[in-house]
C-alpha cells in the first residue's frame, strides 16, 4: 500500500524532509486532524533521537494503519511506542506494550517461515514485509500485513525499527478468543 510505504519513508527522513512528507501525506490521504506534535515526552533515559522518532510516529496516531517503534534487536526489540490507531484496534494500552517484544501480538499458529523472515531481517538489518496472524488483547485473531524497516543512526548502525501494520479481521471460527 502506498500509505504504508510513504509513512515509513517519512519517519526515516531527515528533519526538513519529514515535515514536507508529513504535510503531503496529510493532504493526499485525508488524515484530517493529524499534526506534528510540538512537545516531546522524554521519559528518563530516552535519547533525543528516540524522542524525535516517537514524535514522528505519534504524528500518525490516527492514520489508518498501525505503527510500532521498537528499540534495537540486540535488546530483544522492545516496544517504545505504538500509535493510537493500532492500540485501539488491538485493545492494548501503551503502558501494557512498552518494553515488551512485539511477539506478544503473534497468534500461536504463526507460520514458522514468517518467523524466519523476521529473524533474517533483524539479523541482516534489512526491510521485510510479511503476512502474519496476530491476536488482539482479547484474543480476537486478525491477519496482518507487516512491513518492518530498520532505522539507522549517525554511526550507520540500527538504533530502532519501525513497523507498519495493516490488520484485517479474520472471519469464522479462528476469530474466537483463545
Amino acid at each position: 500500500m502506498t500509505l504504508r510505504r510513504d509513512v515509513l519513508a517519512a519517519i526515516d527522513a531527515d528533519s526538513g524532509a519529514f515535515h514536507d512528507r508529513f504535510e503531503t501525506l496529510v493532504d493526499e490521504h485525508d488524515l484530517g486532524a493529524a499534526s506534528i506534535p510540538t512537545e516531546s515526552r522524554r521519559p528518563d533515559g530516552r535519547t533525543d533521537r528516540e524522542a524525535r522518532l516517537v514524535d514522528r510516529v505519534r504524528a500518525f496516531d490516527d492514520a489508518p494503519l498501525g505503527l510500532t517503534l521498537t528499540g534495537p534487536a540486540y535488546r530483544d526489540t522492545p516496544i517504545v511506542y505504538v500509535n493510537r490507531w493500532f492500540r485501539e484496534r488491538t485493545g492494548y494500552a501503551l503502558d501494557d506494550l512498552q518494553e515488551r517484544n512485539p511477539r506478544l501480538f503473534q497468534a500461536p499458529d504463526v507460520d514458522p517461515g514468517v518467523r524466519a523472515d523476521f529473524r533474517e531481517a533483524l539479523s541482516t538489518w534489512s526491510e521485510v514485509s510479511v503476512e502474519v496472524r496476530n491476536r488482539c488483547r482479547d484474543g480476537t485473531a486478525f491477519s496482518n500485513r507487516v512491513t518492518l524497516r530498520p532505522l539507522f543512526g549517525d554511526a550507520g548502525t540500527v538504533t530502532h525499527w519501525v513497523a507498519a501494520q495493516e490488520p484485517e479481521p479474520i472471519e469464522g471460527p479462528d476469530a474466537d478468543s483463545e
